[in-house]
């Protein structure tokens, strides 16, 4: 059995030092840490031989957590970087030696083009790295990327440098060590090359003129590069594919029957944008590089904002029938109307409450097929009160759709609670606890 740590309600979220390993490489600032998905493991009784889904997996701490503890795992997640950044973290087949020596490949030839573009780093511990790569044309972002990429995350010489590093990393001719860069170099720029920052929402902060980039690189990856020589030789494959948690069955047809396990965090319903929150990355990685691109992702998420409510969506149509559901969202739209609230963005707040959960029927209906019998399942779910300061009890209601399509309640745990931006008074994240 597996301990459990006792940890304080007010850093429950964050990653601790011991679990820097592998999850640090790239983390969602609204992902939750490696000791959550431990505490069950351990509750559950989680061994090798069973199989975990995360059907929400975000940047794979469910499926890194269960490969440490040799546990095969699922993942499945419609954010592309989040999506890459996962199969890149549970890909422990990286040669630590050739990383190194594509490694000084890349800094000699980024070295060079910058000193050919006028954006020189002057860098005497890599000048052993130095070889006659260069490139030749600069690259830049296409009109379409620079119409997606949100005004100011990023200043125009950082920017410079970054897509310079980026071109000379996808010259590596080896895919898992090129995608192992190319996750190092997602994490340089939204860390350390942008002029965004994260509290509650992310926002723009000072703008940072110019950064030098090939130091924080090297030692980004040099780090990655350190934790897969300490990882264990043998362990549990996980396998991680991009798609629609809604129709999470479709995705894996081969496992039907299968899952003994999930846990998993769902997006809540809010105002937040989880596209915008990795658009920076997403962009310079090239995973979307139109508006067009950009809508087709959205389309594959769990609506739980305004910014991904289309007018074709009927999610909305499998709650119709549930009075907990309806209340609140008209309850919702009662108080928009008395506050006289009149944008575009407001007068759909009601529509997210009953889409989201909504989807999140479709989802817990798709995945009945994917498990064994008794298999048992986490949720970690926060109440909100983002629309009008209208409680969202986000756990109960869940509850009560997964009964109507046949699971069990065991129980619904306070996981920690959260300052609400809205109302500054603290409010609940749950784990609802289900059994098939």
């Amino acid at each position: 059995m597996h301990r459990v740590e006792e940890i304080s309600n007010s850093i429950k979220n964050q990653t601790q030092i011991g679990d820097q390993a592998v999850h640090s490489w790239y983390q969602f600032v609204l992902g939750y840490p490696p000791h959550l998905v431990r505490r069950y493991i351990s509750k559950f009784g989680i061994r090798r031989g069973h199989l975990v889904l995360d059907p929400f997996c975000g940047t794979g701490t469910t499926n890194v957590e269960c490969k440490k503890h040799h546990i095969e795992s699922l993942g499945l997640e419609a954010n592309p970087v989040a999506c890459f950044a996962s199969t890149v973290k549970t890909n422990w087949h990286v040669s630590p030696v050739e990383a190194r020596i594509e490694l000084q490949s890349v800094i000699a030839h980024a070295m060079n083009s910058f000193e050919r573009f006028g954006l020189s780093e002057a860098l005497p511990l890599f000048s052993k790295f130095r070889n006659g790569k260069m490139l030749n044309v600069e690259p830049r972002l296409t009109d379409e990327q620079n119409d997606v990429l949100p005004k100011d995350f990023i200043s125009p010489r950082p920017l410079r440098r970054v897509l310079i590093l980026k071109q000379c990393i996808d010259a590596v001719e080896k895919e898992e060590i090129r995608n192992l860069f190319l996750l190092g170099l997602a994490n340089l720029s939204v860390n350390h090359a942008s002029n965004v920052a994260f509290g509650p929402e992310i926002y723009v902060t000072k703008s940072q003129k110019d950064v030098f980039v090939l130091n924080t690189f090297h030692s980004l990856v040099e780090r990655m590069i350190f934790d897969l020589e300490s990882l264990p030789t043998l362990y549990s494959p996980a396998e991680i594919i991009q798609g629609d948690a809604r129709r999470v069955a479709d995705f894996f047809p081969s496992r039907l029957g299968a899952v003994n396990f999930v846990i998993t965090s769902p997006p809540y319903p809010n105002e937040k944008d989880y596209t915008r929150n990795t658009r920076l990355e997403t962009v310079i990685l090239g995973l979307i590089s139109s508006k067009q691109q950009l809508r087709l992702v959205k389309e594959q998420l769990l609506r739980s904002n305004s910014r991904n409510i289309f007018v074709n969506d009927d999610d909305q149509d499998y709650v119709k029938h549930f009075d907990s559901v309806s209340k609140i969202a008209e309850a919702i739209e009662q108080k928009r109307l008395h506050l006289n609230k009149t944008s575009g963005f407001e007068k759909l707040y009601h529509k997210i409450v009953r889409h989201y959960f909504g989807g999140m029927y479709r989802h817990l209906a798709s995945l009945k097929s994917l498990l064994a019998p008794n298999a048992r399942l986490a949720y970690v779910v926060g109440d909100q009160m983002s629309f009008f300061r209208i409680q969202i009890p986000t756990a109960m209601i869940l509850g009560e759709i997964a009964e109507e399509l046949g699971y069990q309640i065991e129980k619904i745990e306070l996981w920690r609670t959260r300052l609400a931006t809205a109302t500054r008074k603290q409010i609940d994240e749950n784990v609802l606890i289900l059994r098939n």
